[in-house]
């Protein structure tokens, strides 16, 4: 409250109450000067401020002046003798509410037996409860009795459920259990990760009524998973047809989706369907994946128009007809800023529009789309040479992920980079790229300037040449080079730029190692940023040309290492974690 209006007493009073009851007479006394100064002389409450600061200062200045006999206590002191132990129930019920928040749903439950007036207070208090989360329970399966206490806890203020290993796995025992409680409350997410089904048409009339779908108007963010599936006409009847009207996040994962046939003639259903609010889509499948006609997927993401985020993974789109070749993106979803397409096989690339900034296919035999000038001077697409290029395709990217791409050339590479803004684009996966040889490296520092992640591991071509062509990347924070034949020669060249002076001779090791070492150095007694090392974290895991004591060097440069000797490099799982950065 103080922040958000410092002329409001209201908020100083409440502060130094809290401080009062904490035993913090001095901080107490700091928020009503503040606000004494801050606080219109005219209020009301300005009286009351008043007597609290006097009171407070009264108190204050009988311990500054102690009895013969007794010491001075520090009013900071975190434990002084006199001090009563606090109790968290002597706080405003507001101040209590907001500390519950931040526990976790699993440690919630455990709080109930702390003491008697912790347990009246959070089944008194429903607010306490509005977060349901048992993915964080033990491993043993949720019985439905138990959900539904919880539920009736809350009493109408849950606002995010997280459905996980409830048992039984009955779709109209779920619906049952948590309908008549979810009616009155204003769901915001939901999570579910078993038997999908209690959202399918076909089902309502044994798990939920329309009148019980109107629990989920208010629901921003769904996410569903599990072992059944959903047919994909269930799944557009339920985003557009107003079923979801707030819906702007939908998560499919598992075997969500009907295959092998996902969105099946999709151009003859209810034409009636209207366009959804949807801002973000991830739609991940296992196993086989899904396969579809290009048809078919441009019918239903033109459902989509608003789009922010689309993420398709594991999908097989095939071609029936010429003219369906191309989805085109940039019309179907304008304001589309970030694109995924994993372990996904297209005919070509989507286009996208030009503000889009994050453009990944990692596992996938795609091709970003390049350019080539005709004889005519017009751009075509070097995939279709029908379709005329947008230059401005590229022009915003931030990210660019081609990791695990086994048919991007340099050239290939050359020309996706040429329509990138070298300025903009601050990350580049290119994990495990076997057809790209140690000659892009030097065109990815010349076309990229402002690169601030580069993962170039994994990569057999990268060698101590390659590696020291990057440094041109003056702005690169984090370098992932794992699993290739570099050796610490090349962190030096990395470092250093080159080891040859200007009469030409070769610099030994030993003294290129001594000039960054005292460069270092003389950035951490001057602070000029121009002598500072702009690499922050350097990952090295199975690199067995650098050995243990070289890679605690480059720590003693600032530099975090992560070098891992005691086992191969795994690509999938470290790599899950980087696309976070």
């Amino acid at each position: 409250m103080v922040k958000k209006d410092r002329k409001n007493a209201k908020g100083y009073l409440r502060a130094g109450k809290v401080h009062q009851l904490m035993g913090n007479d001095l901080k107490a006394r700091q928020f009503y000067e503040i606000g004494l100064k801050n606080v219109d002389k005219n209020d009301k409450l300005q009286s009351v401020m008043k007597q609290m600061h006097e009171t407070v200062s009264r108190r204050l200045s009988r311990r500054e002046k102690p009895r013969s006999g007794e010491t001075l206590l520090d009013p900071n002191d975190s434990e002084p003798r006199n001090r009563q132990s606090f109790d968290l129930m002597q706080l405003p019920v507001e101040i209590i509410e907001i500390i519950f928040r931040y526990i976790p749903f699993n440690e919630l439950v455990r709080l109930q037996n702390v003491s008697k007036s912790w347990r009246m207070f959070m089944l008194n208090n429903p607010i306490v409860w509005s977060v349901l989360d048992f993915r964080q329970c033990n491993k043993k399966s949720i019985r439905c009795s138990t959900l539904r206490k919880c539920l009736h806890r809350a009493q109408g203020s849950v606002r995010e459920l997280y459905l996980y290993n409830i048992w039984p796995r009955d779709a109209s025992t779920i619906g049952n259990e948590i309908m008549p409680y979810l009616l009155t409350a204003r769901l915001q997410v939901l999570h579910v990760d078993f038997n999908i089904n209690i959202f399918s048409s076909s089902n309502r009339g044994n798990a939920m009524s329309d009148t019980q779908f109107s629990a989920f108007r208010n629901l921003t963010v769904l996410k569903l998973g599990g072992c059944e599936a959903l047919e994909s006409k269930e799944l557009v009847e339920l985003l557009c047809q107003s079923t979801f009207p707030s819906l702007r996040v939908l998560h499919f994962y598992g075997s969500a989706l009907t295959r092998p046939k996902s969105f099946p003639t999709l151009s003859k259903w209810d034409n009636n369907f209207k366009p959804s609010n949807l801002r973000s889509l991830i739609i991940e499948n296992s196993g086989a994946g899904m396969i579809t006609d290009t048809e078919d997927l441009v019918a239903f993401l033109t459902l989509h128009p608003h789009l922010v985020s689309l993420s398709l993974s594991h999908f097989v789109v095939s071609n029936s007809a010429a003219t369906n070749r191309f989805i085109d993106l940039a019309s179907m979803a304008p304001h589309l800023i970030e694109l995924s397409l994993i372990h996904s096989l297209f005919a070509s690339a989507p286009t996208v529009p030009s503000t889009c900034q994050k453009f990944a296919i990692p596992d996938s035999c795609l091709k970003p789309r390049t350019t080539t000038r005709q004889n005519n001077g017009v751009e075509v697409y070097s995939d279709d040479s029908s379709c005329v290029a947008n230059p401005d395709e590229y022009r915003n990217l931030r990210h660019l992920d081609i990791s695990s791409n086994t048919i991007l050339s340099d050239q290939d590479l050359s020309g996706v980079l040429s329509r990138c803004d070298g300025s903009l684009l601050q990350r580049l996966d290119m994990n495990a790229c076997p057809k790209i040889t140690a000659g892009s490296v030097s065109q990815i520092a010349k076309m990229c300037p402002a690169l601030r992640v580069l993962l170039i591991g994994q990569n057999s071509w990268l060698n101590d040449t390659a590696l020291a062509a990057l440094n041109g990347l003056r702005e690169l924070e984090y370098l992932d080079i794992s699993s290739t034949d570099v050796t610490f020669t090349g962190v030096l060249l990395y470092f250093a730029g080159s080891d040859i002076d200007a009469n030409g001779k070769r610099i030994p090791l030993t003294t290129l190692a001594a000039k960054i070492q005292e460069r270092v150095n003389r950035y951490r007694a001057s602070g000029d940023i121009g002598l500072r090392l702009s690499l922050k974290t350097l990952v090295m895991n199975s690199c067995t040309g650098v050995s243990l004591q070289s890679s605690n060097w480059i720590r003693s440069l600032g530099v975090h290492v992560e070098h891992d000797l005691s086992s191969m490099y795994d690509y999938t799982n470290k790599n899950k974690k980087k696309r976070k950065l």
